[in-house]
């Protein structure tokens, strides 16, 4: 493997935990109240954090499932050469799409059924009482949350990655002057 992608997959390996650690931080953060504490310690840090930790949490989410297609995408193809190159139109794709994604995919999660028919409240709080199972609710509702947005993003990451797919081959066909199929020709 060249250089560059051994560059590629160490940052995608360093990536990804530090996604997980902000978007586990601001989804921990976010369920519990703990930007009250910060409030406390820097009232203005406080407002900053307890404003965004929500966009932190969505835009983690969103960004994991970015980049768990990249690397799902990228063991499907077995020539190394054409992976590399699809994972850079890949890349590109995702960059232009992720703001326009954090937001859809944020959307599509609070459509989609939530985590009252998984997990009752009344049964965590019997379990735990009361003050902790708030707690442990609001975290299990974050967390489920946090995983429909990152699976969301998989998926159209995966979608994007097939476009980069027919980019790399569309480019490369055309710069060995191969001839385009006709699709309006009928035959």
């Amino acid at each position: 493997m060249p250089s560059g992608g051994r560059r590629r997959s160490r940052l995608l390996r360093w990536l990804t935990p530090l996604l997980l650690f902000v978007g586990l931080l601001s989804m921990m953060s976010y369920a519990t109240g703990a930007a009250f504490l910060l409030r406390i310690e820097n009232p203005a840090a406080g407002a900053w954090w307890d404003t965004y930790q929500f966009y932190f949490m969505e835009g983690a989410a969103t960004a994991i499932g970015l980049l768990f297609a990249i690397r799902i995408a990228r063991r499907l193809i077995g020539d190394p050469g054409i992976a590399a190159r699809c994972t850079v139109w890949a890349a590109i794709l995702m960059a232009l799409a992720f703001a326009p994604l954090i937001h859809l995919c944020a959307v599509a999660a609070r459509l989609l059924p939530d985590t009252s028919g998984i997990v009752s409240r009344d049964w965590i709080i019997g379990l735990a009482g009361y003050e902790i199972g708030r707690y442990l609710d609001k975290v299990s509702v974050a967390a489920v949350y946090f995983l429909k947005t990152a699976c969301l993003a998989l998926i159209a990451g995966l979608a994007l990655f097939g476009i980069a797919v027919a980019v790399n081959f569309a480019t490369e066909s055309a710069a060995n002057g191969e001839p385009q199929s006709d699709l309006s020709s009928g035959s």
